[in-house]
């Protein structure tokens, strides 16, 4: 008699714990999905908020072209980009060591995938197909990227969601793309896993990448930074002017905030030239028929720029980085033109010296020149009005609205 009481009692322990097990499950499920549909949404907008950049000769920016809504759509989209960029590959980098990358996109709801190749032919993967890549697992999340090499090939593996592609806050701030952002993930963090690989070391730091937001001089100092040199390349007339007013703000910030200097320097160096590649290449990528060669890239440059574009600022020690370092080395490209000289000397100097960046490399072309007095940095006030324009084209998440945009992926496969 004990023993059958014993035996019920363990069943009811055991349907009792399923039963409460069951219910955490579906409270996990529910809670999740609720979160993320209702309680904290990410920003999402299917109208682009800013207009295109138009003069007489270009039409860059998301609102200059119909955005593909499907997966296919996009896949056909992207495999002209690869198609394009490799058709220019030597103009980004000397001896440029990213040939014959491929790409996998794949769609984070339906596990669909695709196969582009370096000539832009695309070919839609089995999941056998798809294993044999040996594409590293991701969270399965909207804009994730990895190197993959297998079955003889290598290059980039994305994410995609088609939800995201009519979501223009995702990607509308890079004008110089004008589609959803993935195609920088092929260009961008591949200069970053293959032409920096072999670059000489760096005595400088921060690598857990802290923006220092809370330097309140280091943002507002490299706020005027940054409009320097981007003034520096919209007014041709005045270049000189501008880069030298540019050098003694950086010169005056090396000093009076050594530390946030320290913070940002290997940015400016890793993150500066791979921004400079990003820049040339997805203009070469994404606009054809506007951009074709060398001569047409510099205007076009100029172009996205001009009046302080809000679509091209930045706060953020790291964040800052890649403008400081981008416009910085286009440039010494243009110095290098109006001098007659190798456009490509400064980027193998920035290769080899592990300390050097592309606006260290300016500043010496500098040398034994008189700079101004440095100009006043902005006010905090200037500074908040000049970031939110930016915050309005690109908003911020609420860090709730991430987590359960990323528990939503893991328990429901992404939307």
């Amino acid at each position: 008699m004990a023993k059958v009481k014993g035996k019920h009692r363990v069943r009811r322990f055991f349907k009792w714990f399923f039963i409460v097990i069951i219910g955490l499950v579906v409270l996990l499920y529910a809670t999740v999905f609720i979160g993320h549909k209702f309680l904290f949404k990410l920003h999402s907008t299917n109208q682009p908020t800013i207009a295109a950049v138009s003069s007489s000769n270009y039409r860059f920016g998301a609102a200059a072209r119909t955005q593909p809504k499907t997966m296919l759509g996009y896949v056909k989209v992207v495999s002209s980009q690869v198609k394009n960029y490799n058709e220019h590959l030597n103009n980004y980098w000397p001896n440029n060591p990213q040939k014959n990358q491929y790409l996998i996109a794949q769609d984070v709801k339906t596990k669909t995938a695709y196969l582009v190749n370096p000539s832009g032919e695309y070919k839609k993967l089995t999941s056998k197909q798809f294993d044999s890549y040996n594409v590293p697992s991701t969270m399965q999340v909207t804009g994730e990227w990895n190197p993959f090499s297998g079955n003889g090939i290598e290059g980039a593996y994305i994410t995609v969601s088609p939800q995201a592609l009519s979501n223009y806050y995702v990607y509308q701030r890079y004008e110089h793309l004008g589609t959803y952002d993935q195609f920088l993930s092929y260009s961008h963090e591949l200069f970053h896993t293959i032409t920096q690989k072999n670059w000489g070391d760096s005595k400088y730091g921060n690598l857990n990448r802290d923006e220092r937001l809370s330097d309140s001089t280091g943002r507002r100092s490299r706020m005027l930074l940054m409009q320097q040199l981007s003034l520096a390349i919209t007014d041709t007339a005045n270049r000189d002017t501008h880069i030298k007013d540019a050098l003694a703000t950086y010169n005056q910030y090396e000093k009076q905030d050594k530390k946030d200097y320290d913070a940002s320097i290997l940015y400016d160096r890793l993150e500066g030239t791979a921004f400079y590649y990003e820049l040339k290449s997805a203009l070469y990528a994404a606009y054809p028929n506007q951009v074709k060669n060398e001569s047409e890239v510099y205007p076009a440059i100029t172009a996205l720029l001009k009046n302080d574009n809000p679509a091209y600022r930045a706060t953020g020690a790291v964040t800052e980085a890649y403008k400081v370092g981008g416009y910085a080395g286009i440039l010494l490209d243009l110095k290098s033109m109006e001098n007659n000289q190798d456009p490509n000397d400064w980027k193998n100097e920035v290769a080899k010296d592990g300390d050097a960046t592309p606006l260290t490399l300016l500043a010496k072309e500098y040398e034994g020149q008189t700079l101004p007095s440095p100009q006043t940095i902005p006010t905090k006030q200037a500074y908040k009005k000049w970031i939110g324009a930016y915050n309005k084209i690109d908003p911020i998440n609420s860090q709730p609205a991430i987590i359960f945009n990323v528990l939503y992926a893991w328990l429901y496969g992404g939307e």
